[in-house]
């Protein structure tokens, strides 16, 4: 409670301050402007990423690390959150989703491979990324089919994202899977319910994955990412993933 408090107060201080108005025509000048206000505020665990145009006349895309992009106006009198939708004779077309997607794709394919536990078929149509935990119902079911996600033509690359949070025994577990030799036989040990050797090694990415997840959107378990940048929320079968996946090719 007191943590959500804090969130709504700061977006409140957030939007007094901004709407102090922005005196330059300039967008560049406009967007130090507000990049410099927003850092005299922001509390030390927010970091203020970047703050850009967008294609929306007259305002600002903010990020913010681990907290969803939100819209300034540039003459500093309104701030927004929540999804911008362009409308089209075809319909309404969802931007902030479009520009979630290229952010997702653009942080997905910068990752190191070597720091994911992959299962790799013989011949690959798709190729997918999961935000798995160790202790979570729907991420053992997806893993107990894995063999037939591989049939598929279905790699599937994990990511760790214990739900629990950093540190916790969750964490723990997942991060003794990336630090052993056989990562991939440890993690199905895990999901099946059993133990493994305690061992944490320096240089595991299990807080790395979890900050990308807060970062992207990640809000439960099992999480998945295409190579498009596109999320697909929470557990599906087999058939039911690759009809998906499929039709988003």
């Amino acid at each position: 409670m007191l943590q959500t408090f804090r969130f709504h107060a700061f977006f409140i201080v957030l939007l007094l301050l901004v709407s102090c108005s922005v005196d330059s025509s300039e967008d560049s000048t406009e967007i130090e402007e507000v990049k410099n206000k927003l850092n005299e505020i922001l509390p030390k665990e927010i970091e203020l990423l970047s703050v850009q145009e967008t294609d929306i006349t007259g305002f600002f895309e903010v990020n913010f690390e681990g907290i969803e992009p939100l819209y300034v106006s540039s003459d500093g009198n309104y701030l927004v959150s929540g999804d911008i939708y362009l409308i089209t004779k075809d319909g309404l077309v969802n931007k902030s989703e479009a520009r979630r997607d290229y952010q997702r794709k653009t942080l997905i394919n910068n990752l190191d491979t070597a720091e994911l536990i992959t299962f790799e078929p013989e011949e690959i149509i798709h190729n997918i990324f999961v935000f798995t935990d160790v202790d979570c119902g729907y991420c053992r079911q997806f893993h107990n089919q894995i063999d037939s996600y591989l049939e598929l033509g279905i790699k599937v690359n994990y990511l760790a994202y214990p739900r629990a949070g950093i540190g916790s025994e969750s964490f723990q577990k997942i991060a003794s899977a990336w630090c052993n030799d056989d990562s991939n036989y440890s993690l199905t040990l895990l999901k099946q319910g059993k133990e493994i050797e305690k061992n944490l090694c320096a240089d595991n990415p299990v807080e790395k994955h979890f900050k990308l997840g807060n970062a992207i959107g990640v809000q439960g378990t099992p999480s998945i990412v295409t190579d498009e940048g596109k999320m697909i929320p929470g557990y599906l079968p087999p058939q039911d993933l690759l009809n998906i996946l499929s039709s988003k090719s």
